[in-house]
């Protein structure tokens, strides 16, 4: 059965910005921008033709050039970034990246473009031939970025006993990683809630697709922490991982003359 087919495009779309000089100009053509989009949790590269009134490319290499973002309701600035220089004369891009949109709202905002020329004189640069510096940009969400509750364990399997000796080991279930989760980001952060427990933890990951064997000896995990010693008087242990894997466990190893207990485990990524 066809579905047909599903149409992707990848293109650079620049929109045309006017700087203007003393004099009587030519108003050759009409300059009708559409508004802008940029698109929370990925680079955005938007990019900019410099003219002048009769539409040629100006070599503002010397220049400058400034975006910044403003916010609809406070009418505050919340960004300025510096716009790069392409290999294109006349052409400026500005790149709004993850960190740059982060804490911003999605929405419409006001941006405008400012350049700074040899003379360290900060002129303006028009959006439209009616002398407008401000136009329009649309931050989206559309990538789903709602943190994820933080993942927990407070029962233990025992997966290894060993004859005439305490120390067993005890291991949690799998917890799930960034690239399960389909995380970029490979940042793993646990913490481990002891109360007067002595013993040694270990931490290790899973890549395989599928849910992990839970054996303690199981080739399906490797080990990214190894002998963490906790003593009756340890407080909180918490560390972050960098690492991409499906899955996460903790085993914890008791000492014989352990009385404590693990109460918690998190893992956040």
């Amino acid at each position: 059965m066809s579905y047909g087919d599903h149409k992707l495009y990848l293109y650079e779309d620049a929109i045309d910005l006017v700087i203007t000089t003393e004099g009587i100009y030519t108003d050759n053509r009409p300059m009708n921008n559409k508004d802008l989009k940029a698109h929370k949790g990925l680079t955005n590269d938007l990019v900019f033709n410099i003219r002048d009134r009769d539409r040629k490319l100006q070599n503002v290499s010397s220049d400058q050039l400034y975006g910044y973002l403003i916010d609809p309701t406070t009418k505050r600035r919340i960004l300025k970034k510096l716009l790069e220089h392409t290999s294109n004369v006349g052409q400026v891009k500005l790149v709004l990246n993850d960190g740059d949109l982060k804490d911003v709202k999605p929405g419409l905002h006001t941006i405008y473009i400012a350049r700074t020329t040899a003379d360290s004189i900060d002129r303006p640069v028009f959006a439209n031939q009616n002398s407008d510096i401000q136009f329009q940009i649309e931050i989206t969400e559309q990538i789903d970025q709602t943190p994820i509750p933080t993942q927990t364990a407070n029962t233990f399997t025992q997966v290894a006993a060993t004859p005439s000796d305490a120390a067993n080991i005890f291991t949690t279930s799998a917890f799930f990683g960034n690239q399960d989760r389909n995380f970029s980001s490979g940042l793993h952060s646990i913490a481990i809630h002891p109360t007067t427990y002595t013993g040694n933890i270990d931490i290790q990951a899973s890549c395989i697709a599928t849910s992990p064997d839970s054996d303690d000896v199981s080739t399906d995990w490797f080990t990214i922490d190894a002998n963490i010693a906790l003593s009756a008087s340890s407080d909180i242990f918490y560390k972050s991982y960098t690492l991409n894997a499906n899955w996460l466990r903790v085993l914890h190893k008791p000492d014989p003359s352990n009385s404590g207990t693990i109460d918690l485990i998190q893992v956040r990524n």
